[in-house]
């Protein structure tokens, strides 16, 4: 089971020797991945992988990203033909007055981009924000409508 992570931004195979041995591989491979990031990048990287989920039905493709505590003012999307990015910037307001005793946020910004099958209608596609998930509804173009020619 090999899997992909970022280090510094640039994609790097994962070796798990032991994902057919472990029953909770996945949970161990993310634990590994999170000390990773703590361990090797600064503080602008370390904030975590956005994570999303893409589903498909037969007139959009449907995304689905996990931003909490980020107001929809600090969200940034694109939508081109067949691409997707997703810019969010985590954003921490010092309180002052305050001394901070634990600190597990970062600030910074997370990028995500996807790559999608089929071209999609940007003009139509719609963004909503509520209880920390950033919804995206990207309908789909209508496929040209394959003409048979007939032969001289």
């Amino acid at each position: 089971m090999t899997g992909f992570i970022r280090l510094n931004g640039v994609p790097t195979a994962r070796w798990t020797p032991f994902a057919s041995h472990v029953r909770n591989a996945a949970e161990i491979e993310r634990a590994l991945g999170s000390l990773a990031a703590q361990v090797c990048a600064n503080e602008a990287t370390a904030t975590s992988e956005l994570r999303a989920d893409v589903r498909e039905t037969a007139a959009a493709y449907v995304v689905q990203i996990d931003v909490p505590g980020v107001s929809k003012e600090d969200i940034t999307v694109d939508v081109d033909e067949k691409s997707l990015r997703v810019e969010v910037a985590f954003k921490r307001e010092p309180v002052e007055g305050e001394t901070q005793v634990l600190s597990e946020r970062t600030s910074g910004a997370a990028t995500r981009a996807f790559r999608l099958p089929q071209a999609v209608d940007a003009e139509a596609a719609t963004a909503r924000h509520e209880h920390g998930v950033l919804t995206l509804t990207l309908p789909k173009k209508n496929a040209a409508a394959q003409k048979r020619l007939a032969i001289n």
